[in-house]
């Protein structure tokens, strides 16, 4: 296993203030965050504490953190300093049960192009970022995924398998499996053909995003706007003879599919990206798709790409979405946004 200590710090930068988190009459959306212009989120997680990590694509490797946006009538993003070695961040993902301090797990590499989704063949790493007992961060290299993996995108760790981190990459089609104590990286532990790159894509990604849930692991493959689940073993591992089926197609509700999350319902809420620019509500049991907040004339969120609820006592209920900016115009940025799921319309 390759570790390489490369610290971090934290910075205030004070980015833009949002206010409380008290969504309007007319609204369950609210803007908490507004990063500075070329700025692009990928993923967000939330911590035990209840602050908010972020990570930034192409524009920056920046960690973005935001403190206890629950407890504040104004809330600021602060950095975690950069890890100059790549250009972009995508996925995280907490390691709840390995780590006796708080740890979580992200990929990054480098991107010569977002618009066309052009990576450097040979730059991805995996990283964990660990918060001590008295609050310091700290990042090290933990693997090299090069130059096996092409895309590397969403993280899962797999909580009854310490240790065992899933990763999709959207090139390959496939979702790897890394063993984080002996550095060995298995790129092809889950590879269907509902995780592929279908021919005539106009870009060629593949599975993009998957989370585990029961003795499912369900994925997202945004080029053909479908969700699936296959089953699995407690320790994250394909039962013998499984094959995916269909959860739901969004197709006819919106144009786009990242990153997921599931309500406290058990059911999906998702993020489209550009041009639908919304959140879409999916009943796993019936297939049912439903678009419960923004759209492609609603400039709220532009590019919506990831999801996490709250962990604090006050947002439980609250979950925050990442957004990128709009790649047409590059005067926009990206923000995180607060959405009460308690009062969304399913």
């Amino acid at each position: 296993m390759l570790v390489k200590y490369l610290g971090i710090a934290i910075t205030n930068i004070g980015l833009v203030f949002g206010g409380p988190i008290k969504p309007s009459k007319f609204s369950a959306a609210r803007v908490l965050i507004q990063l500075p212009k070329g700025t692009w989120l990928e993923s967000i997680a939330v911590r035990r504490n209840g602050d908010i990590l972020a990570t930034s694509l192409f524009y920056s490797s920046d960690i973005f953190t935001v403190t206890q946006p629950f407890a504040h009538p104004n809330s600021t993003a602060d950095i975690l300093a950069p890890v100059t070695e790549v250009n972009s961040f995508l996925g995280i993902t907490e390691l709840t049960e390995w780590y006796d301090e708080e740890t979580f797990f992200f990929v990054g590499g480098n991107f010569t192009s977002l618009t066309n989704f052009t990576t450097t063949v040979g730059s991805f790493r995996a990283f964990t970022l660990t918060f001590s007992r008295g609050g310091k961060a700290h990042v090290q290299r933990v693997s090299d995924l090069a130059p096996i993996s092409s895309f590397p995108n969403s993280v899962t760790a797999i909580p009854q398998s310490p240790g065992s981190v899933l990763i999709v990459d959207s090139f390959v089609g496939a979702i790897g499996r890394l063993d984080l104590s002996t550095g060995h990286y298995n790129p092809r532990a889950f590879a269907f053909y509902e995780m592929t790159v279908p021919k005539g894509a106009t870009l060629p990604i593949g599975v993009s995003a998957m989370r585990m849930k029961g003795s499912y692991l369900y994925f997202g493959n945004p080029s053909t706007q479908s969700i699936y689940k296959v089953k699995v073993d407690s320790k994250g591992h394909l039962i013998q003879g499984a094959r995916p089926s269909l959860v739901a197609n969004i197709s006819s509700v919106a144009p786009g599919l990242d990153d997921f999350i599931f309500d406290l319902q058990g059911n999906i809420l998702l993020a489209t990206n550009s041009p639908e620019n919304a959140i879409v509500h999916v009943d796993v049991t019936t297939g049912i798709s439903k678009r419960v907040v923004g759209g492609p004339t609603n400039p709220l969120m532009p590019d919506s790409t990831c999801l996490a609820f709250g962990r604090g006592v006050f947002d439980t209920n609250i979950f925050y979405v990442s957004t990128g900016r709009n790649i047409s115009d590059p005067t926009t940025a990206a923000r995180i946004i607060a959405v009460d799921a308690s009062i969304l319309k399913y």
